[in-house]
């Protein structure tokens, strides 16, 4: 007889189970353990992964702007399309949501306080003219909202300019490092977990990290963390050279003859790429 909340078999008919099994009773408890079955899908107790982090700051703009935000969005979509692509290739840990709120909020905190600080400052030159202050401080108020809106609108634009640039002297002595590496007969992933782990490649370490990140962590293949990773580079070269890659493993190319060919032409470039910074630095010297 089944009573609700409590087992279906009794202890007596269990250990019966049991025997005609011919199962043991400890190894079965040792399996269904909460600690085996972490031990088992090899779970860690924490990981140190975030992909996007949340501000007192982020929090508050939210507060206030958060439905003014996504009518905008909405209704503008083309406007901030630029802006999520930069917020992606900048690698900003900040939702694209947030990000816009905060823009609205800093737009609407500097109005004020120039605003404030504007009337304050021509009352004392000025005490007769109320209204001329009054206009003069709402124009200066505007304006500081509308720089600081476009400010904030076009950062997200200089870090992944910052990011392609670091990413671009870093890539010649990558590809060299991933040819190496393939040269000794690594498994793929390995390629990417040891340059990860030598820590020389600041530029690429992000994307890198990505790609390692996504595989041990999210459990995506390496074609499908290669692709999402080549989807969101700010660097063309970077996401020519994963694209490559990938290319070579589904079709089951020689990634080692890949690797090398690419080598050798990135280091062809970054040879004439610097030979030509060297030849404008002298023609500069030479105009001084």
């Amino acid at each position: 007889k089944v009573y609700p909340g409590k087992p279906t078999l009794t202890k007596r008919e269990k250990f019966s189970y049991i025997d005609e099994l011919n199962l043991d009773i400890d190894k079965i408890k040792k399996a269904i353990s909460p600690k085996s079955k972490k031990e088992r899908i090899n779970i860690p107790s924490e990981i140190g992964y975030t992909v996007y982090k949340s501000t007192t700051y982020g929090k508050i703009a939210n507060d206030f702007f958060e439905s003014l935000t996504l009518s905008l969005t909405r209704g503008h979509s083309n406007f901030f399309k630029h802006l999520y692509d930069s917020l992606i290739s900048s690698d900003t840990k900040i939702l694209s949501k947030t990000y816009v709120s905060m823009m609205f909020f800093s737009s609407f905190l500097a109005f004020m306080f120039v605003s404030i600080g504007t009337f304050l400052a021509y009352y004392l030159l000025d005490k007769f003219n109320i209204l001329l202050i009054v206009i003069r401080s709402l124009i200066f108020g505007f304006l500081a909202a509308l720089l600081i809106f476009f400010v904030i609108y076009l950062y997200p634009t200089f870090i992944a300019n910052s990011r392609r640039r670091k990413i671009k002297n870093d890539l010649p002595f990558v590809i060299i490092h991933m040819a190496a590496v393939a040269g000794s007969g690594a498994q793929p992933i390995s390629i990417f977990d040891l340059i990860l782990g030598s820590e020389e490649y600041k530029g690429l370490h992000p994307e890198i990290k990505k790609i390692v990140n996504y595989v041990n962590l999210f459990g995506y293949d390496l074609s499908s963390a290669l692709r999402a990773v080549a989807n969101t580079t700010p660097s063309p070269e970077f996401r020519e050279l994963l694209n490559g890659i990938i290319s070579t493993i589904e079709s089951g190319g020689n990634l080692k003859e890949y690797l090398k060919a690419k080598a050798s032409d990135a280091m062809s470039t970054y040879s004439m790429e610097r030979r030509k910074y060297v030849k404008s630095l002298s023609a500069y010297s030479d105009i001084y």
